[in-house]
């Protein structure tokens, strides 16, 4: 009610508000990751993102076993997901088989595609790529316009306005490899390995950036998928939380 005692004509604004609230909230701690939970991570790369990956658990002391990184059937983002769907089931079925390594997982309690925008950005279908992630129940840690624009957080934060593709963000990562610490850069792997290698470390600080650069889009109200941008932070994170306490590198989100 009002001050004068009649009904309020939008007291159902302030009730939608608090359970869209409450959604989010139970939405958080669903996906929130717990130490030890086990991970499918299917990139759209063959290189570039499973040699980062494999380096980012190497540096958070987490298991090869409860993390699994693989590649795509292709490199378009709904045969990433759809692979990523295909490989869960295929997990639990061999569970069910009694099929499963020592200490394997009998289901991967978080199933994350890394995909990239431009493509489908280009052609007008991110919103079928984004339908189809949650129809599958699969994560995306997508980046605009590619995945280079989250190594290039490594170095430091930018929102460029050049990076109108994924070349276009393979020459600045390039740029920055060889301006910072004189390496080539490139999907060969050991100069992929090379190269990653030298700024794994700097993730922590990429997370940071990653989401200001989020925050500075949503200032600016951006169309999505927003360039430069990326979201492969929220895996980053995710996985730092899956690791034993004293490895950790990042504390949880204050929001």
């Amino acid at each position: 009610m009002n001050e004068d005692g009649a009904c309020d004509p939008n007291w159902w604004r302030a009730e939608k508000a608090l359970s869209l609230d409450r959604k989010k909230r139970q939405a958080a701690r669903a996906t929130a990751a717990k130490p030890g939970d086990a991970f499918l991570i299917v990139t759209e790369g063959t290189v570039t993102e499973p040699v980062y990956f494999d380096l980012l658990l190497s540096d958070l002391h987490l298991s090869a076993v409860l993390i699994k990184v693989l590649p795509g059937d292709g490199t378009d983002p709904k045969r990433v997901i759809l692979t990523a769907e295909r490989e869960a089931k295929e997990q639990l079925r061999r569970s069910r088989k009694g099929l499963l390594g020592l200490n394997e997982p009998a289901k991967f309690d978080h199933v994350w595609a890394v995909v990239d925008t431009d493509v489908a950005a280009r052609e007008h279908n991110w919103n079928d790529v984004k339908q189809l992630a949650d129809a599958r129940k699969v994560k995306l840690a997508h980046s605009t316009p590619s995945f280079e624009f989250w190594l290039l957080l490594h170095f430091g934060l930018t929102t460029r306005a050049d990076l109108v593709d994924g070349t276009a963000a393979k020459h600045a990562v390039k740029d920055a490899f060889k301006a910072n610490h004189d390496l080539d850069y490139s999907t060969d792997k050991p100069t992929a390995k090379k190269a990653i290698a030298a700024i794994v470390s700097k993730w922590q600080e990429a997370i940071v950036y990653a989401e200001k650069v989020r925050h500075y889009h949503k200032a600016a109200q951006t169309p999505a998928p927003a360039n430069p941008s990326t979201e492969v932070d929220r895996l980053a994170r995710a996985l730092n939380d899956s690791a034993v306490q004293h490895y950790r590198k990042v504390p949880p989100p204050t929001a």
